[in-house]
């Protein structure tokens, strides 16, 4: 009988090992998994961080190229003159694309913006409003104030007595 107990206690013994063992399989695995995400989230971290000081980088170039050409536009005239047969470098051809589109002066865009502001007579004569649709609510009101009954209105619109009486419930 001793020896049935102890080769019980030893098959558990066994078992209990195996069950250890496969928990810390599982713990080592999800241990890799954890630190590859993290190594993936530092690279993306990283990949953005560059990303972003690039278009910094991009954005005070474009500023100061603006800069340049707002401070004197005469002589970016000349260069660009001066430089249209040889081939343009990425700074050149923002400058110059910067320079060709001039804003249009304050006075044009204040008469385009008054001109908005104040809606032509010819065609508001021409444009008369459309009759105004009555809503539902609106029938039921106008019928009711005529003095219809709930029955008939709901007849004549084609609608339940309960349906009706709540409509102009609302009404009150």
């Amino acid at each position: 009988m001793t020896a049935f107990w102890i080769a019980a206690l030893f098959v558990l013994q066994l078992g209990g090992f195996y069950m250890i063992a496969l928990l810390y399989l599982r713990m080592s695995r999800l241990d890799k998994t954890e630190k590859k995400q993290q190594q993936l989230m530092k690279e993306m971290e990283d990949s953005l961080a560059l990303y972003i000081t690039e278009v910094k980088e991009e954005n005070d170039r474009l500023i100061e190229q603006l800069t340049k050409i707002q401070k004197n536009p005469r002589n970016n005239e000349s260069k660009v003159e001066a430089k249209k047969s040889s081939v343009p470098h990425d700074d050149e051809v923002a400058a110059a694309s910067v320079y060709f589109n001039p804003k249009p002066p304050t006075s044009k865009v204040l008469d385009s913006y008054r001109s908005q502001q104040q809606p032509n007579e010819t065609s508001a004569a021409k444009t008369r409003p459309e009759p105004k649709q009555e809503t539902e609510f609106e029938t039921v009101y106008r019928l009711h104030d005529e003095g219809l009954t709930l029955n008939e209105i709901a007849s004549q619109l084609k609608k339940g007595k309960t349906e009706v009486e709540l409509i102009l419930k609302f009404k009150r």
